[in-house]
């Protein structure tokens, strides 16, 4: 078995260019998240971001030229960040499909367990983007999703997973599963995220196993 690997971060989305204060862009996009976290994208207003931050509305716009922007950026972060976890060295990507399936669970765990709170906003409020910068997020949960989709695929083909499985629906369940931890999981002392991401790899591939001979 493949060793585990563990999951590198991927660099936030640069400042905007001609910035200065690059710590000062890192504030706004935590305020940014925080408030459209908690009163949806729609009803966030510029001045409630700018008085988070603790600057005036006028000096925000130094950075943006509109709200969507701080989705935008967001949403970049938060998909260049799931990316990172579909990164496999040769060893690993040389493996069975139920060996790399169970990494990537591990890896994606280790993503969720680092994300902020306000980190599910950019599936939410996805929709809000327009256009191009919308196509441009889906074209990278496309790949993510894409590349479970292929490990799925993999293990049917080799015999490993039930030629049932359907492996639109698997991926989609198991994105799902993995997704909603951080709408329940509260750590106690008793179970850690690396023990709920351990279930979950035993869950996944148990259920995906090709019937027995």
């Amino acid at each position: 078995m493949a060793a585990q690997h563990e999951t590198q971060r991927a660099a936030p989305t640069k400042a905007p260019k001609g910035t200065l204060n690059v710590a000062r862009w890192g504030e706004i996009l935590q305020a940014a998240g925080e408030v459209f976290d908690e009163k949806g994208y729609q009803a966030a207003r510029i001045e409630d971001i700018a008085a988070r931050v603790g600057i005036l509305k006028g000096s925000l716009y130094y950075y943006i030229e509109s709200k969507e922007d701080l989705l935008f950026a967001l949403s970049e972060n938060a998909h260049a960040t799931g990316l990172s976890a579909i990164v496999e060295d040769a060893e690993l990507a040389a493996a069975d499909a139920p060996t790399r399936l169970g990494e990537f669970i591990r890896r994606w765990m280790v993503v969720l367990a680092d994300n902020p709170p306000y980190a599910t906003v950019t599936d939410r409020e996805v929709g809000a983007l327009g256009g191009e910068r919308y196509e441009q997020v889906m074209a990278k949960r496309n790949q993510l999703h894409g590349f479970v989709r292929g490990l799925l695929e993999q293990g049917i083909a080799d015999g490993d997973f039930d030629p049932a499985t359907d492996p639109g629906v698997a991926t989609n369940s198991v994105f799902q599963m993995l997704n909603a931890t951080s709408g329940w999981f509260r750590p106690t002392g008793r179970l850690t995220i690396t023990d709920i991401g351990e279930w979950y790899r035993m869950f996944v591939l148990s259920g995906l196993a090709a019937p027995s001979a």
